[in-house]
């Protein structure tokens, strides 16, 4: 067990007061679609403890409909409130910013029905705004007239920063790959990039259940995203070691999680008796 070693009794106090709680999904809830040791046990006492529990993703290929067809298939079905994508959150952060846009949209047919959902008009010309998400349906067109707009004008919004995603087979680019392109090709950084670790997408999350900093925690494997972002939204964070992170990873970086744990199911043991059981 790690976290005897790292975790303070004060911190795992504050753990304990936790009304809700937002988890990454990959790595840290399940790893190559299958639940992590510990998952449920952890679901289990959050709904024993009438907690609240979110799933975060800094995904932006996929409808929250797919994401509930993957929770299905573990047996472990989920609400689409109980989901927040980085690709559809930020079609509501630019209507609640901005309004509704005309939106030159680099994504996936089933983003473009999220973004329609939201009132957005997709369109081929004369955008106010060019959107880059993961899109795996990617072609030279879409770059080109993404790299023309933008240079005209267009406002440049980026769903996430992630440059790669990780495969069984290696890395792939990611969306901040995606608008690399687009940025070297008409010499414009982004306006916004979106996702974690900006607080903006935790931030909508805490308004929506009405659940402070305080009382919010973030649990995830990657530093540079899902701890830092909660490092920078003021809420509690911690690492857990079935992803991307290793505890040696911690010695060089300057992102500090409040806690660490081997795995969901260690979290568990935290809240319900600081571990000592």
């Amino acid at each position: 067990m790690v976290f005897t070693l790292i975790n303070d009794i004060k911190t795992i106090e504050k753990l304990q007061q936790i009304e809700l709680f937002v988890l990454d999904i990959d790595g840290t809830f399940y790893v190559s679609q299958k639940l992590v040791n510990g998952a449920l046990k952890f679901s289990n006492l959050l709904k024993k403890q009438n907690k609240k529990l979110v799933f975060l993703t800094n995904n932006s290929n996929k409808s929250k409909k797919e994401y509930q067809q993957e929770f299905d298939a573990l047996n472990y079905p989920i609400k689409e409130n109980e989901i927040y994508t980085a690709g559809i959150a930020a079609a509501e952060y630019i209507k609640d910013k901005f309004g509704t846009k005309r939106i030159f949209l680099v994504a996936t047919p089933s983003m473009i029905e999220e973004y329609e959902r939201f009132g957005h008009q997709i369109v081929t010309d004369f955008p106010e705004m060019v959107v880059v998400t993961f899109d795996k349906s990617l072609t030279y067109d879409k770059l080109a007239k993404a790299s023309i707009f933008v240079s005209k004008g267009a406002f440049f919004f980026v769903t996430n920063p992630d440059l790669n995603c990780p495969t069984e087979e290696g890395p792939i680019p990611d969306t901040a790959a995606i608008a690399s392109v687009v940025s070297k090709a008409c010499n414009k950084e982004p306006d916004i990039i979106f996702g974690k670790p900006d607080p903006k997408i935790l931030e909508m999350i805490m308004k929506d259940y009405q659940v402070t900093p305080e009382k919010t925690c973030i649990v995830g494997d990657r530093l540079y995203t899902d701890i830092l972002i909660g490092i920078n939204a003021g809420t509690l964070s911690t690492l857990v070691l079935t992803g991307e992170a290793k505890l040696e990873d911690l010695k060089d970086s300057a992102i500090k999680p409040d806690l660490v744990v081997d795995d969901l199911g260690q979290l568990a043991d935290l809240i319900i008796d600081g571990g000592r059981g």
